[in-house]
């Protein structure tokens, strides 16, 4: 319980603190985090609740709240049946740019393909890097990764 309360601590601190970490061109240096439940499962919850709460803090609150966390829970299923961390990199960058496109377009009226392609591409360069670095120090700073 406490290594999921540090990890949704330091995923709300790094979100929040990021001028760039919200809208339709975003740089969210915390998704780098968001690949540790793909090395173990037992940080889902905590990557849930920082990523439930960090979004809360967007210019769009409960229904950033609301996608934020169903893309979690989507991709987290999913997970589960594919154990390649990179496929996994794949499939998540893949929904955040569609519902968060979607969100960003039904809400603010941003144009999808836009929202779509940049949140793609930055979530798979973050995403792509927390998995790299987990790669290679998982089993050092988090207990129970092999």
């Amino acid at each position: 319980m406490i290594y999921n309360a540090v990890l949704a601590a330091v995923y709300v601190a790094t979100t929040v603190i990021n001028p760039i970490g919200t809208m339709a061109i975003q740089l969210r240096i915390s998704e780098m985090l968001a690949v540790i439940p793909f090395f173990n499962r037992q940080y889902i919850p905590g990557m849930i609740l920082g990523l439930a709460i960090a979004n809360m803090f967007s210019g769009l609150g409960l229904i950033d709240v609301a996608v934020g966390v169903g893309i979690a829970a989507i991709a987290y299923t999913i997970s589960y049946f594919v154990k390649n961390i990179w496929l996994n990199v794949i499939q998540y960058s893949l929904l955040c740019g569609i519902f968060v496109g979607l969100m960003l377009w039904l809400v603010l009226g941003i144009p999808f393909w836009f929202n779509f392609i940049s949140i793609l591409i930055s979530t798979l360069i973050t995403t792509s890097l927390g998995a790299w670095l987990f790669t290679k120090i998982a089993h050092r700073v988090l207990p129970e990764v092999k």
